[in-house]
C-alpha cells in the first residue's frame, strides 16, 4: 500500500470568498502577499471618506435647497401678498369705476330732463309768440280798417262841409248879400277832420249835382267871410233842398 495523502487545504478566498482585486491579476499566485481583512478595511475607509464628502454635498445642497426653498416661500408670501393688494385695488377701482358710470347716467338722465324741458319752455314760448303775433296783426287788421273806415267818413265830411260852404256862398251872391268881411271860413282841422286831397275841382258840377244849383256859379272861389256856423246843420240842410 502506498503512502497516505493529506488533503490540501484551498484559501480562504475559494471557500465562497471573492478574491481580492491584487490577486486577480494574471501572472499572480493565488496567495497574495496582502490579506484580505487589510484590503478591506482601507476600502471601508475609501468609503467611509466617501460618504463623508457626499454626505457633505447632500447637507450643501439641502443648505442649498432650503435657501431657495425660503426664498421661494418669501417671494410668494410676498407674490401673494401683491396679489391680494392688487385684487383690493382692482375691486376699488371696479367699484369707483361703477360709482362714475352711475353718476354718469344720472348726469345723462338729468342733462336730457333739463333740454326737454328747455325744449318744452321754447316751444311753449314759441306758441305764445306766434299767438300774439296772430292777435297782433288781427289787431292791426283791424286797426286799419277802422282807420279806412274813418278816413272814408272823413272824406265824405269834408265833401259835404265843402258843398255846404260852396252853397252859403252861391246862397249869398243869389240873395244879394254882402260877404262879412275879415270872418274866415273853418278848416277842416278847427273841425277835428283830417285834410284830404281835393276830389272835384269843379265846384258848379257839385252843386249842380247835389243841390240843383244853375251852372252859373261855375268858377267861383269860396268866400272867406262865410261860415258853417251860422246856420245849424238843420237849417243848412232845409235851405239846401
Amino acid at each position: 500500500m502506498g503512502k497516505e495523502q493529506t488533503p490540501v487545504r484551498s484559501a480562504p478566498w475559494l471557500m465562497g470568498r471573492p478574491r481580492p482585486r491584487c490577486c486577480r491579476r494574471a501572472g499572480q499566485s493565488p496567495l497574495c502577499s496582502d490579506p484580505w481583512w487589510l484590503l478591506s478595511g482601507q476600502k471601508a475607509l475609501a468609503v467611509k471618506e466617501q460618504w463623508k464628502e457626499l454626505k457633505a454635498t447632500y447637507q450643501e445642497h439641502v443648505e442649498a435647497i432650503t435657501g431657495a426653498l425660503t426664498q421661494a416661500l418669501a417671494k410668494t408670501e410676498e407674490a401673494q401678498s401683491k396679489r391680494v393688494q392688487l385684487q383690493e385695488a382692482l375691486e376699488q377701482l371696479q367699484a369707483k369705476k361703477q360709482v362714475a358710470m352711475e353718476r354718469a347716467r344720472t348726469a345723462q338722465k338729468q342733462w336730457q330732463l333739463q333740454q326737454e324741458k328747455r325744449l318744452q319752455h321754447l316751444a311753449e314760448a314759441s306758441a305764445e309768440v306766434r299767438q300774439r303775433q296772430r292777435g297782433a296783426q288781427q289787431e292791426l287788421e283791424r286797426l286799419r280798417q277802422e282807420l279806412g273806415a274813418l278816413q272814408q267818413q272823413a272824406g265824405q265830411k269834408r265833401d259835404r262841409l265843402q258843398r255846404h260852404q260852396t252853397f252859403l256862398q252861391l246862397l249869398h251872391i243869389l240873395q244879394g248879400e254882402p260877404l262879412l268881411p275879415g270872418a274866415e271860413t273853418e278848416r277842416p282841422q278847427e273841425l277835428g277832420i283830417p285834410e284830404a286831397k281835393p276830389q272835384e275841382q269843379n265846384t258848379g258840377d257839385a252843386v249842380g249835382k247835389d243841390r240843383s244849383v244853375p251852372s252859373q256859379a261855375d268858377g267861383l272861389q269860396p268866400a272867406r267871410g262865410t261860415s258853417s256856423r251860422w246856420f245849424p246843420e238843420g237849417q243848412q240842410h232845409g235851405k239846401g233842398t
